[in-house]
């Protein structure tokens, strides 16, 4: 008796494999074998992708304001978002007006987890960002299951915190005296509120203070060390006109780097990164842009890019007299700059932003390690 394809396959990997597929191609594997038109036919995670309307994915729409649903008094139930970022498909929310709670949420197929963040401490803004690590489960091979873990930090203190989705706990990082633990306190300061996620581990600028040059640099966070370590930029400087941190096709860092008012605008990916020290680390310049003076980008512009056409792709308030007006510029080689108006910027102090968001049918995993089941 022949044996198939799908029938050499653990169920585990048959899994895995289908969960990356686009929504929107899974009705053409139903009829692969039978086993497979279960899966996707009674697996809640694929039964939502096939019943999206047409071949594409709605789009998702981020509401300002949420509502809490376990919120116990009314009137702290409404939540305004003022961050937004990203890992594996999840959006991380979360407020500097309201710290006590986070709200993790897969928009593909609309679960969601409010987590409560613990003690608050008054030493400046907290931030949060989501990063995953492996593990093994019984027979199953540790690179099929995703640990989801959310890192809270003070920039510049000693208070880092990390919980855990499977245990719903969070726990204090021990503090240490490791050079290359830049945690320690006083051993950097966040230069910029962006952070990117790569690979579950989470990237962002920050410049060094316990040294005399106090360089800037990348900090990676490492979910599964639970600790972080400094990446080598292509070069140093102790100041940057703009800097900002974007990820191309899920596999590279980018970073947009501008030395002062008179250097070009560089693109830079990385071709290696040592995955156990990061102090090996390979860029290649993409594109060095002499950009007009109508086009100012700052800090934390959020921009993507297209390695291979070599265009990029930022967004940025437009201020005039009266009013800001958010825009798409889109740049390649050439230098010739294409404006894309999306409207005008009603909320006071919100800036547009882009995400290279890839949809993932993957269920958020509740308290207690259950799925949501709504």
């Amino acid at each position: 008796m022949a044996v198939t394809v799908p029938e050499l396959l653990p169920n585990d990997l048959v899994e895995e494999i289908l969960c990356r597929v686009p929504a929107t191609s899974l009705k053409r594997l139903l009829s692969t074998c039978k086993a497979w038109n279960r899966l996707i036919k009674d697996d809640r995670r694929f039964a939502i992708g096939i019943n999206l309307h047409g071949n594409s994915s709605p789009p998702v729409e981020l509401k300002t304001e949420l509502i809490d649903p376990d919120s116990k008094k009314s009137s702290a139930a409404r939540f305004d978002i003022t961050r937004v970022s990203h890992c594996d498909g999840f959006l991380l929310c979360s407020s500097q007006f309201d710290e006590s709670r986070v709200l993790v949420w897969n928009p593909l197929i609309g679960d969601t987890r409010w987590i409560r963040t613990g003690e608050f401490r008054n030493e400046g803004r907290r931030s949060f960002d989501l990063g995953y690590c492996y593990y093994r489960d019984g027979n199953k091979s540790w690179n099929n299951n995703k640990r989801y873990k959310v890192l809270s930090f003070y920039s510049g203190t000693k208070y880092f915190d990390i919980y855990d989705f499977k245990s719903d706990s969070w726990k204090s990082l021990d503090d240490d005296d490791d050079d290359d633990n830049m945690m320690a306190p006083g051993g950097s300061t966040a230069y910029s509120e962006l952070s990117v996620s790569l690979k579950g581990n989470t990237y962002w600028f920050v410049r060094d203070v316990s040294k005399t040059t106090r360089i800037i640099s990348l900090l990676k966070f490492d979910f599964t060390k639970e600790r972080s370590v400094s990446v080598p930029l292509p070069y140093q400087s102790r100041r940057f006109e703009a800097t900002s941190l974007s990820v191309v096709r899920e596999e590279k860092l980018s970073v947009l780097l501008q030395r002062d008012r008179r250097s070009k605008t560089e693109i830079w990916v990385t071709n290696v990164i040592d995955e156990e020290t990061t102090s090996v680390v390979s860029w290649s310049k993409v594109l060095a842009l002499e950009l007009s003076p109508d086009l100012q980008i700052w800090h934390d512009v959020t921009f993507l890019l297209g390695e291979e056409k070599k265009v990029v792709i930022c967004c940025e308030t437009a201020v005039d007299v009266d009013m800001s007006r958010d825009m798409i510029y889109i740049v390649g080689e050439d230098n010739v700059v294409t404006h894309v108006k999306l409207g005008v910027n009603e909320i006071d102090g919100c800036r547009p932003a882009l995400l290279n968001y890839v949809p993932s049918l993957v269920q958020i995993e509740q308290a207690g390690g259950k799925q949501d089941k709504r």
